[in-house]
């Protein structure tokens, strides 16, 4: 007898989109990232102002103040946002609106297993309903790891998920790369090293949330 087929076994289906913005706005972007850099905040946890810094969940810093960029930014990304839901399958989405932030992993930084859905917050209009995640960084490459890994939902057997043991998969940071991946799927960032210690030698990434309009 063949033994049914759990879908919650596998990691969410992702879309991996190389040279996406094209390496002037890999440059524009390093340019606001080093200006800015004193600008940048620890990263919080948790739900709006309930949130909090703990370093033992997730360590990095963020700068929301996009400039002059993040209308080009928010064009780049709205263009691909039908298409992305059609290939992964997903529920259409009727958007209110898009959340961007920049952030910076740098030597030992990493962000623990967690979805990007908010719970509890019945007076928002709108829900998280589709993660983007650009990643971009100097080059040569000053980093390793950092690693996006998508959790199954489920344990299952297979490659990485023998004995019970969830699935996962990892996709490495490249230096022009667009992710997308629904916002329930849990998730992590994998611990990064930098050697340097130089803030120009972090994993930038952009992440991006298309956000879905509540109510009919």
């Amino acid at each position: 007898m063949t033994a049914a087929i759990n879908p919650f076994a596998a990691p969410a289906p992702h879309r991996r989109i190389d040279g996406f913005m094209g390496q002037a706005m890999v440059g524009r972007l390093l340019e606001l990232a080093i200006a800015r850099q004193a600008d940048f905040v620890a990263t919080k946890v948790g739900n709006g102002a309930k949130g909090g810094i703990n370093p033992a969940i997730r360590s990095s810093l963020l700068l929301r103040d996009l400039g002059d960029l993040r209308a080009e930014l928010e064009a780049r990304f709205l263009a691909i946002l039908d298409e992305s839901v059609s290939m992964l399958r997903l529920s259409p989405i009727r958007l209110h609106s898009l959340e961007l932030e920049l952030v910076a992993h740098g030597d030992g930084a990493f962000y623990n297993e967690h979805i990007d859905t908010f719970t509890g917050r019945a007076d928002a209009a709108a829900d998280r309903a589709l993660t983007g995640v650009y990643y971009f960084h100097r080059q040569p490459k000053g980093f390793s790891g950092g690693e996006l890994r998508l959790h199954a939902l489920a344990p299952g057997n297979g490659v990485n998920g023998a004995n019970g043991a969830r699935r996962f998969i990892d996709i490495p940071p490249g230096p022009d790369t667009f992710v997308l991946f629904p916002s329930w799927a849990p998730h992590e960032v994998r611990p990064v090293s930098c050697p340097s210690g130089v803030f120009e030698d972090s994993r930038f990434a952009i992440n991006c949330w298309y956000r879905n309009r509540r109510g009919a």
